[in-house]
């Protein structure tokens, strides 16, 4: 077995196309494959969270299966090479690069978040799925994983797990979950949420979830201030009660408002589901912010897919023959588990053992609603956050916030 450290032989690669370091997997001690003069080596990029000569408890399970495929199919070799999962030296970044300065130093395959994947597809950084012989669509995937493998209603991505953005909480202070406003309200415990995130996220998913629409019937981005004004009530109704503090307006992301949980400040708030998954703890549960018993519950979810970058069609192939091994549910089950993220298909979840994980990613795998597009959050987030603060504020009712935020979208 072989895991390189470095690019293949006589390939040239600048330094600011190739930053960060490559996994190594240990040989396990027999002739590998690549002694073969038609020994082929596929190339897979993967980011830190994935590195499987890490110490997760996930990394063992993505090792071993990668050792299988090689031991099932002799003569092939998997390298890996590690690349930030954002940034200037991050997945797609690099990629980029590479297609431009050194297009042998691409990889065959990548693993890319849902914005990375529609990005990647509309440079042609990835290839189209359709039409390889490998039965890589799934008929079993959830509707989120679906979404996920599709852009403008064409195949380019596999999904293999996805992390929720759920409300954690103390199973003492509010009991079973899901939660809803009127429980939250009725338990006078302390509920933040990053009011101060400049995406809006909560407020966005509030609406969504009571039936507002964020496109018009010409496609430009909207907000129905009736709607608006009903999500942004709760929260005027939170802070009356005093269970939603004017702390909330401080904190921008989830990180924070589930520190405030871990750190005793509030009893729920905003995080993810790897968050709360990784800390272990049977006091704590999560589950969709309902507004109401009657509204379907939401969560936003961030995919991460695997994708072809292999232009030639024998090594397009061979990748996916290992993106087709690396979903398999007796596979792909486990590893999600261990990685504390949702997985595309029932058959994958129904491999989890059986408890209060599995519970709970069985409740969020029906509400788990893909993440708008960067282009709607970045124009509805800033005009949905003023919104909130003005009502957290006292200084607007819910009513002229949300008018006010929806004539914001008609200036120039």
């Amino acid at each position: 077995m072989l895991l390189a450290a470095c690019e293949p032989t006589g390939t040239q690669v600048p330094p600011d196309v190739t930053p960060g370091p490559t996994a190594t997997r240990p040989s396990l001690g027999v002739t590998p494959p690549s002694t073969s003069p038609e020994a082929v080596a596929l190339t897979l990029w993967l980011p830190p969270g994935l590195d499987p000569t890490s110490s997760a408890p996930a990394a063992a399970l993505l090792e071993e299966r990668l050792s299988d495929f090689e031991r099932a199919n002799p003569g092939l070799m998997v390298i890996v090479r590690i690349k930030d999962e954002s940034g200037q030296a991050g997945l797609l970044e690099t990629l980029s690069a590479a297609a431009e300065a050194a297009p042998a130093s691409m990889p065959d395959l990548i693993a890319l978040d849902a914005a990375g994947i529609r990005a990647a597809a509309l440079k042609a950084l990835i290839a189209p799925l359709e039409g390889l012989d490998a039965d890589l669509a799934s008929s079993e995937w959830y509707d989120f994983a679906h979404a996920a493998s599709l852009v403008d209603a064409s195949f380019y991505a596999v999904p293999f797990a996805a992390d929720a953005e759920i409300v954690g909480f103390r199973v003492e202070a509010y009991g079973s979950s899901p939660l809803t406003w009127d429980e939250i309200l009725a338990s006078q415990s302390l509920f933040v949420f990053p009011a101060a995130d400049p995406n809006a996220s909560v407020t966005l998913a509030q609406y969504l979830s009571l039936g507002g629409s964020l496109v018009d019937t010409s496609g430009r981005p909207t907000l129905d201030p009736t709607v608006l004004a009903e999500a942004l009530s709760f929260y005027r109704a939170a802070r009356d009660a005093g269970v939603l503090p004017l702390s909330a307006r401080q904190f921008e992301t989830e990180l924070e408002t589930w520190q405030a949980v871990l750190d005793g400040r509030a009893q729920a708030g905003l995080t993810r589901l790897s968050a709360l998954l990784a800390a272990n703890d049977a006091s704590l549960d999560g589950s969709p912010l309902l507004p109401s018993v009657d509204s379907p519950p939401i969560c936003f979810v961030d995919t991460w897919s695997w994708a072809i970058v292999a232009r030639d069609p024998t090594r397009q192939a061979l990748a996916a023959q290992l993106l087709a091994w690396l979903s398999a549910p007796e596979f792909l089950g486990p590893w999600t588990e261990a990685l504390g993220l949702l997985p595309p298909t029932a058959s994958a979840l129904e491999l989890w053992p059986s408890g209060p994980r599995a519970s709970l990613a069985s409740r969020l795998v029906v509400a788990a609603t893909p993440r708008p597009s960067e282009e709607i959050t970045a124009t509805l987030g800033v005009p949905l956050r003023d919104a909130a603060e003005a009502v957290l504020g006292g200084t607007m009712t819910p009513q002229a916030a949300a008018l006010a935020a929806s004539q914001d979208l008609l200036s120039p």
